[in-house]
């Protein structure tokens, strides 16, 4: 009996260890993937399917399982992070643009434009922080059916995912005070709190039609 406890104390403490070194191993690796920009949202994707199996399954291999997810599916995913990084890019010199005429003085048009763009912008947060979950979860998918789930998962849990919102906000904000974080944490944590937020309790893929669960890449389904 004492010999049980203590290897499941010794695995409780190896347990509690690999949550903050797999955060900053998986971030780091993310970081690197996401450094021509272009290919930022196929990190982000690539690292929540690492992080799906670490949660599900108990793999530690964060960092080199988002290099191996990275490559199974940048090809699928790489119009994605285009797309990704040209609406940044524009919201980024709209929001520039209406701070400028605002600090310029009193604008209807610009007092009515902000909120739009905030909203606008919240609502593509919540989508990109939904897909590296919908990845996980539908590994055989495509990226249509990953945007699909994730607005899916979004709205099944709109006060967690406004929580998740404000955290990840919060959490930028931190990073702009603290940038030295941003290499090992800045992709990491927002994705890791996406998985606890919105996946939260999923153990499997989502099921197809037959209500079969999606086998892992690679893998056929079993006859049933």
């Amino acid at each position: 009996m004492t010999t049980r406890r203590r290897r499941g104390w010794e695995q409780r403490l190896l347990a509690a260890m690999a949550y903050p070194a797999n955060l900053a191993l998986g971030g780091v690796a993310a970081f690197l993937l996401a450094l021509p920009l272009v290919t930022a949202v196929p990190a982000v994707i690539a690292l929540g399917r690492a992080y799906g199996t670490w949660l599900r399954e108990g793999d530690d291999a964060v960092f080199t399982g988002t290099f191996t997810e990275f490559a199974r599916t940048w090809r699928r995913t790489l119009p994605l992070g285009v797309v990704g990084a040209v609406a940044a890019a524009v919201l980024i010199v709209n929001a520039q643009f209406l701070l400028a005429r605002l600090q310029a003085g009193p604008d209807p048009f610009a007092l009515v434009l902000v909120p739009a763009t905030v909203v606008v912008g919240s609502a593509i947060l919540l989508l990109l922080l939904g897909l590296p979950v919908a990845a996980a979860r539908s590994r055989d998918a495509g990226p249509k059916r990953w945007l699909v789930e994730a607005g899916y998962l979004v709205a099944r849990r709109p006060v967690r995912a406004l929580a998740l919102l404000l955290i990840v906000a919060a959490f930028a904000f931190t990073c702009g005070l603290l940038p030295t974080i941003v290499p090992f944490l800045g992709l990491s944590v927002p994705v890791y709190l996406a998985h606890v937020s919105l996946g939260h309790g999923d153990r499997t893929g989502v099921t197809d039609g037959a209500g079969t669960p999606d086998a892992p890449d690679g893998e056929a389904r079993r006859p049933r």
